[in-house]
């Protein structure tokens, strides 16, 4: 389709002549949109009742504010205040061409028109757009049967159309009258001849011909106008580069976005995603004001209300359809992470929960507000997969809201947080410290086999004090050993005076607790493997305590099966 912006300039003329052409540069090209529409949708389709409106809208717009409209035709253009508006090539199908060959010289549309006058109008331009071979009727015979009183037009008195003008030859001498009925005659008889000649089975179709002829018959049949429909429109967002003409093609789009996902067309709402976003990289060069127009767009496609449709699908879906769905899934706004995120607790099947997850990393990287505005959310199995997407994306800001979420109320939450933050490298130990008090053991084992992965002096120094200070909350044997056995993973030979102190002294350890400091001092020293450490099992072993004693004899037995093993 031609533009109103390839046509001849605009005349140069006052402000309010100029308003006048833009508004009837609007009205025209409302009015091709609509045709395009009417060309590839039934005439009832919610498509063609909004184009329509579109086009009513604009033309009472101008007609209130300039009075009527004409548009003067010739066969290539439309022309408006004696300058062409719009021109196409001479063609079947072009709007100059569909009025002038049948032999239209101007076409008026008046004040006081209305909405079915203008849908008569398009869908008599629609049935005579194209030339058939047999045609049955005329645009301006059915432009007249209509009896539109506020569309007006004027057609040739004596008009041939695009046919060639007749020759005409002088006729023969009377003479020779006789002469040319002769041979007439004889090139009837031949072709009478010709004709009888033709054997009737040559014309008949051989199956294979038949069967083929029956499939582009059911393909056509079949073919859905929705990808010829997308293609006009989307052309005509790159042609049509007004505020005006935007408005109402994204609101098509969108109809067709929702329309799509409901019948799970997904290759259709595919095609709409992936084009905007062509048609907004090429708008950011060359037309800024259409960039909000398109992100609107997306922001809508991302809502809740836009992707419910999905939720009533998921457990019908099968592979190829969840792939699909992802691809669309990851063209959307971050803003579809609340969604997705709803989705997420609502889907039993694992391969469904690992595509979103998947999906919502990938829109989190884009921008992570929309998630961390989740994790406030009282849904722990939400909030828990949130923070394992969290753990998964660089940069700071993720840090810190791993950070933060190691105080959350959830212990799973918390672990999960601690998890992402050690798996970075990047955590202090120190700021995770705190965790080995936890009231959730598996949090305080994560944190003791993190420090005592390897020989480190922050982890020993922080252990020293932690164990030396004796105020450890709770009664927990086991977590007293568990430190004091990291302790001796993590330490070096400057932990021992302290562990021998613990082991063979006494005076500064809890009485209940004596016991298990004793143990986990001689494991500490046991798991040290340096000739001191061994130095103090040894002279433990041989003390005068019975239960220090045994308590070192036993670590360095446990030691020697160890080593045979």
């Amino acid at each position: 389709m031609a533009t109103v912006k390839e046509t001849q300039p605009r005349p140069s003329s006052p402000d309010t002549a100029d308003e006048e052409w833009q508004a009837a540069e609007n009205v025209l090209t409302s009015l091709q949109l609509a045709r395009k529409n009417y060309s590839l949708y039934p005439e009832d389709h919610i498509n063609c009742t909004r184009v329509m409106e579109r086009f009513w809208q604009q033309l009472e717009t101008f007609l209130q504010a300039y009075g009527n409209l004409r548009f003067e035709l010739e066969k290539d253009r439309l022309i408006f205040q004696g300058e062409a508006i719009l021109t196409e090539p001479p063609e079947d199908g072009n709007l100059p061409f569909t009025l002038f060959r049948d032999g239209i010289q101007w076409l008026e549309f008046q004040d006081g028109i209305e909405a079915k006058e203008i849908e008569e109008f398009l869908r008599i331009l629609n049935k005579y757009r194209l030339l058939s071979d047999e045609p049955e009727g005329d645009l301006v015979t059915a432009l007249w049967e209509a009896e539109l009183p506020h569309i007006q037009h004027q057609v040739a008195e004596f008009f041939w159309g695009a046919e060639p003008e007749a020759e005409f030859k002088t006729p023969p001498a009377k003479e020779d009258i006789s002469s040319v009925l002769s041979e007439e005659e004889e090139q009837e008889a031949s072709e009478s001849e010709a004709v009888a000649s033709i054997d009737p089975t040559t014309l008949e179709l051989t199956p294979e011909e038949e069967a083929e002829l029956q499939e582009m018959v059911r393909l056509e049949e079949k073919r859905d106008p929705t990808a010829d429909y997308l293609n006009a429109v989307l052309d005509s967002l790159l042609e049509l580069r007004e505020k005006e003409n935007f408005d109402p093609i994204l609101e098509s789009l969108e109809e067709e976005f929702h329309d799509s996902l409901a019948r799970r067309d997904f290759e259709v709402t595919l095609k709409i995603l992936k084009s905007l976003h062509h048609v907004r990289n090429i708008c950011e060069s060359e037309t800024t004001w259409a960039i909000p127009i398109i992100d609107s767009f997306f922001l809508t496609a991302s809502s809740s209300q836009s992707l419910r449709p999905l939720q009533a699908a998921w457990s019908e879906m099968d592979t190829g359809q969840i792939e699909k769905m992802k691809e669309i899934l990851l063209v959307l706004e971050p803003e579809a992470i609340h969604t997705l995120g709803a989705m997420l607790l609502q889907t039993p099947s694992l391969r469904l929960q690992q595509m979103l997850t998947e999906v919502i990393l990938s829109l989190a990287s884009r921008d992570l507000r929309p998630l961390e505005a989740m994790l406030d959310r009282p849904e722990e199995d939400l909030v828990l997969k949130l923070v394992q997407v969290v753990g998964s994306l660089g940069g700071e800001r993720p840090i810190q809201i791993l950070s933060k979420m190691v105080h959350h109320s959830s212990a799973r939450v918390r672990q999960a947080a601690v998890k992402g933050l050690l798996r970075r490298g990047t955590a202090s130990i120190k700021e995770l410290f705190h965790l080995i008090e936890d009231e959730d053991d598996s949090l305080r084992r994560l944190i003791l086999h993190h420090m005592g992965q390897e020989r480190n002096e922050a982890s020993e120094t922080l252990l020293l004090q932690y164990l030396e200070e004796g105020k450890i909350k709770g009664s927990d044997d086991k977590h007293i050993i568990a430190c004091f056995r990291t302790l001796g993973r993590c330490g070096s030979p400057r932990s021992i005076p302290f562990l021998r102190q613990t082991l063979l002294g006494r005076g500064w350890m809890p009485d209940l607790r004596s016991s298990a400091y004793r143990q986990g001092a001689a494991l500490a020293l046991q798991a040290m493997r340096i000739k001191g450490a061994q130095q103090v099992l040894e002279d433990a072993s041989r003390s005068l305590k019975p239960g220090v004693r045994r308590i070192a004899r036993k670590v360095m037995q446990d030691q020697g099966h160890q080593s045979k093993e």
